[in-house]
């Protein structure tokens, strides 16, 4: 696991990892979390790698505006990275005082000044806009219908015995609907 790397003819550092949590962008809901362990952070000679349960994002020192230390609150800890696109990832770790100095070995930028996770993630958030914003509407969509047809299926025995199935399922899944775009609407 120790291997060396170089850094555009920078001082060799040992390759690294680290576990933690997570705060990373989705296509699906803007952000993600993954609580420890299921985050890892990697340095290595392809560069630094953040891995938050399914999703990695790929770094470079060139890809990278800053990495500084954050927190949420005082057991809440960890560092930040804000790259060249406007995403802001934060991994959680009680190892910050190690991984900043193995970042800025490897070449990468260090603000020294603490940030707060939260009003961090909220800038990116103006910065990159919505992420996914129609993905997510089209999956509110499908969960609203799988709620109306659910409904349909469990409640015509008990509430509607002697109408059709048609007029059954018709009304709920037109509330539904209903509901769900102007749920959207206000989002």
């Amino acid at each position: 696991m120790e291997q060396s790397m170089t850094w555009r003819g920078g001082p060799q550092v040992p390759s690294m990892t680290w576990r933690g949590g997570a705060n990373v962008p989705s296509m699906t809901f803007g952000r993600m979390n993954a609580t420890w362990p299921l985050a890892s952070l990697r340095l290595s000679h392809s560069g630094l790698v953040l891995t938050a349960a399914r999703k990695r994002f790929h770094l470079t020192p060139a890809d990278v505006v800053a990495a500084y230390p954050c927190s949420n609150s005082p057991l809440a800890k960890g560092i930040g990275i804000e790259t060249r696109d406007g995403q802001v990832l934060i991994f959680w770790t009680s190892e910050g005082y190690a991984v900043l100095p193995a970042l800025q070995a490897a070449g990468f930028p260090i603000s020294p000044e603490q940030r707060r996770a939260s009003e961090e993630i909220r800038a990116a958030r103006r910065r990159v806009g919505p992420i996914g914003s129609a993905r997510r509407r089209y999956a509110l969509y499908g969960v609203f219908f799988l709620a109306g047809l659910l409904y349909c299926v469990l409640m015509k025995p008990v509430l509607a015995p002697d109408t059709s199935w048609a007029t059954t399922l018709l009304l709920p899944l037109a509330g539904m609907a209903l509901y769900g775009l102007l749920y959207l609407r206000r989002k």
